[in-house]
């Protein structure tokens, strides 16, 4: 592919010559007038929105930076649990409003032709319920095989293979906790690990590890 071809130049964005640049910033820190080349977000509720600092003074500031400052641990829980899914609404398989309104045609559609449902069903000679009985009363074994999936996203969490529900979860807050990119003052240094973690314990909870 040409770095040099005509495509390359129409979408190619163009520098905004009316934005301010950043050497002619100054710098917000109180008392502080020199150049506030660096941004640093401003945190909670103003996501986008970004001080100007120096170079001491954003080093200071990031030192003390906490996204997650004057949250309850059961607000930071939730708020870590949504993320993992945007902060946008999630349903069980077959639980939304959509499927119920399915199954409410099934069982009208069925009703109208005739069908019955397995509970209305009369058998007296146990063909339909043989092969439940015959598992009835077996004990499971109490060890669960391990996939390799579920391994890699143990140990992409710092956890072994065996690891209890409260374990992970209380190792996933931790790991969001350090690896926030607002958490590291904006940096975008620890985005990767960040979306690694996420994504290992939302593998974990679609296979019911936890």
């Amino acid at each position: 592919m040409k770095l040099n071809s005509k495509y390359f130049d129409r979408i190619r964005i163009k520098p905004d010559r009316d934005a301010p640049r950043l050497e002619d910033a100054s710098c917000e820190w109180p008392g502080c007038a020199a150049v506030g080349a660096h941004r640093a977000p401003k945190g909670r509720h103003a996501e986008g929105q970004y001080f100007r600092f120096c170079t001491d003074h954003v080093r200071a500031y990031n030192k003390s930076y906490n996204y997650f400052d004057g949250m309850a641990d059961k607000d930071i829980g939730a708020w870590i649990k949504a993320s993992s899914t945007g902060h946008r609404p999630t349903w069980k398989l077959g639980e939304n409003s959509w499927a119920e309104a399915r199954r409410a045609r099934e069982r009208k559609d069925g009703n109208r032709r005739g069908f019955r449902h397995d509970s209305d069903i009369n058998d007296p000679h146990r063909m339909f319920n043989e092969h439940a009985e015959s598992w009835r009363g077996r004990s499971q074994p109490d060890i669960r095989p391990v996939r390799n999936a579920e391994a890699k996203a143990l140990d992409t969490l710092g956890l072994e293979p065996g690891a209890s529900p409260e374990e992970i979860k209380a190792q996933y807050k931790t790991l969001v906790k350090r690896f926030h990119p607002d958490a590291n003052g904006g940096s975008r240094a620890t985005e990767d690990r960040f979306r690694e973690i996420v994504q290992a314990y939302d593998y974990l909870r679609s296979a019911g590890v936890c």
